[in-house]
C-alpha cells in the first residue's frame, strides 16, 4: 500500500508540467490587436469616402465613378491615367464615393459645385468623418467657370426657398404661421 500513496496523480509519468503563458502576464489580450486593426481600417474607409449631393434622378454609379475620375484629371487633381475614384454607392438623392487613398479624397473636395446632368453637385466630408478640415475651392473657383444657365447652386436654392422667424412666442405654432 505504501507504493500507492508515493504515485503521482497524474496519468503520464513522464510529462514535465508545462508552463502556460496567460494573456495578463504578457501584457497582450487575445483579439485586442485584429480589433484595433479593424478599428484602424474602418476609420481609412471613412477618411478617404465623400458625400455627394444634389444627384440628379437616374444617376448610375457606373456613371458618377467615370465622371468623377475624368474631372480630377482634366483639373490636374490626380495623374492623367489615375483612377482615384474606386467605388460609388449612389441614392435618390446623394451618393457617396470612395476615394483610392486620403490625399485623393482631399483633392476631390474642389469638385463641389461642378455641374452634373443639369445640376450642381455638392462634394463634401460625411457626417461621421472626424478628421482635420482641409480647405478647398469649388468647381468654378478651380476652373474659372461660371454655372451653365439654368442650374442654381444648392446653397443659394435653399437660401432662396426657407424664411427665418424668430422672437415668436409659445402660443405660435406651425399651423398658426400657415
Amino acid at each position: 500500500m505504501a507504493d500507492y500513496y508515493r504515485r503521482s496523480r497524474s496519468r503520464s509519468r513522464d510529462r514535465e508540467p508545462q508552463q502556460r503563458s496567460f494573456p495578463a502576464a504578457t501584457g497582450q489580450q487575445p483579439g485586442l490587436n485584429s480589433i484595433l486593426q479593424a478599428q484602424q481600417v474602418a476609420q481609412d474607409k471613412i477618411n478617404r469616402e465623400l458625400f455627394v449631393g444634389n444627384t440628379p434622378p437616374g444617376t448610375s454609379e457606373m456613371l458618377l465613378l467615370q465622371f468623377f475620375n475624368a474631372a480630377m484629371r482634366r483639373v490636374k487633381l490626380c495623374a492623367p491615367n489615375a483612377s482615384p475614384i474606386v467605388q460609388a454607392r449612389v441614392n435618390a438623392k446623394f451618393a457617396f464615393v470612395e476615394c483610392a487613398s486620403i490625399q485623393d479624397a482631399n483633392n476631390c473636395l474642389n469638385l463641389s459645385g461642378i455641374p452634373f446632368l443639369g445640376s450642381s453637385l455638392k462634394v463634401s466630408r460625411p457626417s461621421k468623418y472626424t478628421g482635420s478640415f482641409v480647405k478647398s475651392k469649388t468647381w468654378q473657383e478651380l476652373t474659372g467657370q461660371d454655372l451653365p444657365a439654368g442650374i442654381v447652386d444648392p446653397s443659394e436654392e435653399k437660401l432662396n426657398r426657407e424664411l427665418f422667424i424668430g422672437n415668436t412666442t409659445p402660443e405660435m405654432t406651425i399651423p398658426r404661421l400657415r
